[in-house]
């Protein structure tokens, strides 16, 4: 009896592992969609990430529960939050690439109902891609391909917590597996404090340029 409590337990945990990284797909791929539409029409903003996160995380995190519940800190619903990072890459020669500028989201450390965006300006630990200049394009992302003198957009979402992180009562955990309701697993983190990251890559339409958005 032990045994089989222990099997369905792990088994529990699987599948809802699998569901976590269904999930961030989803949402990658309907960042790409909204911003994608914007791009038609006009030069993408900024505030054009945040609000494109804020409507494709409410599949994970329904109603207001994406969002901090105090002025520091990070004091969510659940014990994690949403993050997102946003590539803009160009093809070089030789098969390299640059990544021409980067962009990050997220409700981390700022007022209830809020998403803060800046410009990264060198590597983050939080992501799972590498910024640079004229690299070999796998060094990016593995799987990244862009033709010499073309461009593509990457969009990263994620899962961030951190064993700082508390839920809406205050409260923190010391491990991811309790953090995302496990039984027995512990998920593993891609970079630091970033679990089931989801990313795309599509060609961008002209509202995406290698200007950075303001």
């Amino acid at each position: 009896m032990p045994v089989l409590i222990i099997l369905l337990f792990y088994v529990h945990d699987l599948i809802k592992i699998k569901r976590y990284y269904s999930q961030t797909e989803f949402v990658a791929q309907q960042m790409a969609n909204i911003l994608q539409n914007i791009a038609k029409t006009r030069a993408i903003k900024r505030d054009d990430i945040k609000h494109a996160a804020a409507l494709a995380y409410l599949t994970i995190y329904p109603g207001t529960t994406m969002y901090n519940l105090q002025d520091s800190g990070s004091y969510h619903y659940f014990f994690h939050m949403p993050r997102v990072y946003i590539y803009y890459i160009k093809g070089k020669s030789d098969g390299k690439a640059s990544t021409m500028w980067g962009c990050y989201a997220n409700t981390y450390n700022i007022k209830f109902a809020s998403w803060r965006s800046d410009v990264l300006s060198s590597n983050s630990s939080y992501s799972v891609i590498n910024m640079g200049t004229n690299i070999i394009q796998s060094n990016i992302y593995p799987t990244l391909k862009v033709e010499e003198e073309r461009s593509k957009v990457i969009i990263e979402v994620q899962l961030a917590w951190g064993s700082g992180y508390a839920n809406s009562n205050g409260e923190k955990v010391s491990s991811a597996r309790e953090a995302f309701g496990l039984r027995l697993v512990n998920p593993k983190p891609h970079a630091t404090n970033t679990y089931f990251p989801a990313v795309v890559t599509f060609i961008p339409n002209s509202g995406f340029t290698e200007d950075v958005p303001q």
